[in-house]
């Protein structure tokens, strides 16, 4: 790809960030506050339910008082955000939005990965790491967790959406830990959920140089990075293996918005021990393959016959007159009237190929160049 091209689309990914975006950070605030105010109302309402229900029934409080509340607090918020970023990440058929599809997916990693680096270099000059970068260092994450989503819809090695969903609800419930270990004093239930931590070796401080953090908070601020990148890691290593391996992979099985990467499809490896695959992006495919045959042919005929030649010499009048080492090219009756078809992945319908269809004339899905 030209560095021109990647450069556009590099400004793209920033511009994404103010317009098709701004969902992510009404999220990020309006989720913040809501997320507090459920805390807090669900603590309250949670504890004098449980009361309530442990006089009439010979329940253990303690027990289910947190069961309830690790469901509320921590796995419908974790579903709910899932739910949230994968809506507004796809379409209605589930497939990437048209915005993210870009042809190098990894320019979608750009800005977060700035805005990572920028709340790093501002929490090395502030010295010690208080609340405010802590929440810096994990809204920063967060951005790179979601447009990693997007990354691994827009692959083609590794691209497992329901997978991608499993770890962004592992990073959410991370966060929601966090959170709640500290605001549970707005629900009166600080006690239970410092209890609840040290049991499981989650409560106390980690030292960060003469500064001590508390440990769910930086599992906090730092699990959507970790998630991130470590997709991300694996997913390089997968397709350096595809790429060695090569494998014949029809259209229809990859998913609209997913990359048709030249090295999977199929008679990738004839084309390319014959030379006659061209570079992604350069505009030219197998029809430029067949008009320069076409062209070196036509020069080897008038090179065979020249302008000055007879015209019994290099017009054909029988079966006689060919010349010994001449090719002619032989095309069957009945293919020369046949009009190429595409296969739709999505209603698995065929339209004309050259038609120019930027959209199935059938579903409406986008249809993207090879």
């Amino acid at each position: 790809m030209a560095p021109s091209r990647t450069r556009r689309e590099l400004v793209d990914s920033f511009r994404l960030l103010g317009r098709e975006e701004l969902w992510l950070f009404a999220g990020l605030g309006g989720g913040a506050v809501g997320y507090l105010i459920w805390i807090a109302g669900t603590g309250v309402a949670v504890g004098e339910f449980v009361r309530a229900l442990a006089d009439a029934l010979p329940v253990d409080r303690g027990s289910t008082e947190l069961w309830v509340l690790a469901v509320l607090w921590v796995v419908l918020p974790s579903v709910v955000a899932v739910r949230y970023v994968v809506g507004h990440l796809t379409n209605l058929r589930g497939n990437v939005e048209q915005c993210y599809r870009f042809e190098r997916p990894l320019v979608l990693l750009g800005p977060p990965a700035v805005f990572l680096l920028g709340a790093l270099g501002v929490a090395a000059v502030r010295g010690p790491v208080g609340p405010v970068t802590l929440i810096a260092l994990g809204a920063a994450n967060i951005v790179l967790l979601v447009r990693t989503m997007a990354y691994g819809y827009r692959v083609y090695s590794l691209s497992v959406p329901r997978g991608l969903q499993a770890l962004l609800f592992l990073a959410t419930v991370a966060v929601s830990l966090g959170v709640v270990s500290r605001t549970a004093s707005l629900a009166g239930q600080e006690a239970l959920v410092e209890s609840t931590a040290s049991r499981y070796g989650l409560g106390g401080d980690v030292a960060l140089g003469s500064v001590s953090v508390p440990l769910l908070g930086l599992v906090a601020a730092t699990a959507p990075g970790i998630v991130a990148v470590s997709y991300v890691w694996v997913q390089v290593f997968a397709s350096l293996i595809v790429r060695i391996r090569r494998p014949d992979v029809p259209r229809s099985t990859i998913r609209a918005g997913q990359r048709y990467p030249q090295v999977v499809r199929p008679g990738t490896d004839r084309r390319l021990t014959m030379g006659t695959v061209p570079e992604e992006g350069d505009g030219t495919g197998e029809s430029g393959t067949a008009s320069r045959f076409e062209s070196e042919s036509g020069s080897s005929g008038s090179h065979a016959g020249g302008p000055g030649a007879p015209a019994a010499e290099t017009a054909g009048t029988g079966g006689e007159d060919h010349r010994f080492g001449e090719t002619r090219v032989y095309t069957p009756p009945e293919d020369s009237g046949t009009v190429k078809s595409e296969l739709c992945p999505i209603c698995r319908e065929t339209y004309a190929a050259d038609a120019g269809h930027t959209n199935c004339p059938n579903c409406n899905a986008v249809i993207e160049s090879d």
